[in-house]
């Protein structure tokens, strides 16, 4: 085992203590960058889940798959193998080893069940949706992959809104929120949708990046709008790199403020619509944004955690992991039936056109939002 000097610690709401061992790896940087908003220097306890990179590999005693990909047990350890990356965990789940090329996510999903686990207790759940308050009411938006979450996000922050997350946030039965002020994965897409840059030929990445790098310079306010403060940020800071770059919301829009937590004013679902060229809102039922919300977060982290469950209880028959992860999803759904049925409840589909301000997609946005503010009644379930 390759032991690591460098520790750091994320104290999640001062309910979930997590060590990050090492100085390198995919999952160990993504940590450090993802997680900086909840690092805490001192702790004064023991963590409640280490993650440690390692380069030793796993050799289990028994596997389900094939000898390359499988799930495995090698003692009292649940081994997780994808090609020539691995991860193995501690038959409680306090401990996580991870190769220096394993999927980050593949880790945080894990770790932010330990943390759903203890919220649904408190009424709160996980929800894959960015959370904005803008023009005096406080919007979620539950999303799709790819479906413009960012986007929306950058649209409202730019026009004076605040942020309280950009990828998942907490919800609870009451209607209330808290932020989840994660790092945000900004991608060269997200930049393209607020420039005159048109959409990136994949062999020719370094000439993309010089071509958008060259239009900020040329057309970004040196006086420092928000948005052009914003889009020189990620020139400078994004596009020399590659992989996922995680920084705060508050550095690439500095006039943009972190919302602690919130009570919802309309919950608006967004889904990819490619043959739109505005936005378009509709109303809709409680039960089908339920059904929806429901869907996007099994695709999102639930398929993989059942995964790893089931195997894992087949691996180790002397514990019931499955048992407790399906009464975890029973006690989220009932918590976003109880919120949607006395929010507001909308879909809007969303054009996947890349340049959001030429194209007037970002005032579209803001109008039909403008027009739900107040929202309107509830919509009942039908």
């Amino acid at each position: 085992m390759v032991e690591h000097k460098l520790m750091s610690y994320y104290n999640f709401f001062d309910t979930y203590l997590v060590e990050v061992r090492g100085d390198e790896g995919r999952s160990v940087n993504q940590h450090h960058r993802m997680y900086d908003h909840f690092l805490e220097t001192s702790p004064d306890r023991e963590p409640d889940l280490v993650i440690e990179m390692t380069t030793q590999k796993p050799d289990p005693d028994t596997v389900l798959g094939t000898p390359k990909s499988y799930y495995g047990r090698e003692g009292d350890r649940f081994v997780v193998r994808k090609g020539s990356n691995y991860m193995s965990v501690n038959a409680d789940w306090s401990h996580m080893w991870v190769s220096p090329n394993w999927e980050p996510f593949n880790v945080v999903y894990p770790l932010e069940y330990e943390l759903r686990k203890r919220f649904v207790d408190d009424g709160y759940a996980l929800v894959h949706a960015s959370g904005v308050q803008w023009n005096g009411s406080t919007f979620i938006f539950p999303a799709w992959r790819s479906a413009g979450k960012t986007n929306t996000l950058l649209s409202l922050l730019g026009s004076g809104g605040d942020y309280l997350a950009d990828d998942r946030l907490w919800v609870n039965a009451d209607g209330s929120v808290r932020g989840y002020p994660l790092g945000v994965n900004m991608q060269p897409h997200n930049l393209e949708s607020f420039g005159h840059v048109t959409e990136r030929d994949e062999d020719e990445k370094q000439t993309f990046k010089q071509r958008v790098a060259g239009f900020v310079d040329k057309h970004a306010d040196q006086t420092r709008s928000t948005l052009d403060e914003g889009a020189i940020f990620l020139t400078k800071r994004f596009l020399t790199e590659s992989g996922r770059t995680f920084t705060s919301l508050s550095e690439v829009l500095p006039g943009s403020k972190f919302v602690d937590s919130a009570d919802a004013d309309g919950v608006v679902v967004l889904r990819a619509a490619p043959t739109q060229d505005t936005i378009s809102i509709d109303e809709i039922t409680s039960d089908d944004a339920l059904t929806e919300t429901v869907t996007i977060s099994d695709y999102e982290w639930n398929g993989l955690l059942r995964e790893y469950f089931y195997a894992f209880d087949t691996l180790f028959p002397e514990f019931d992991k499955t048992t407790e992860f399906e009464s975890v999803l029973e006690a989220e759904r009932r918590i976003f039936a109880d919120l949607f049925s006395t929010v507001p409840t909308y879909r809007a589909f969303v054009p996947r056109t890349r340049d959001w301000v030429e194209t007037g997609i970002a005032d579209d946005l803001r109008s039909s939002l403008s027009e739900l503010n107040p929202p309107l009644e509830a919509t009942p379930s039908r």
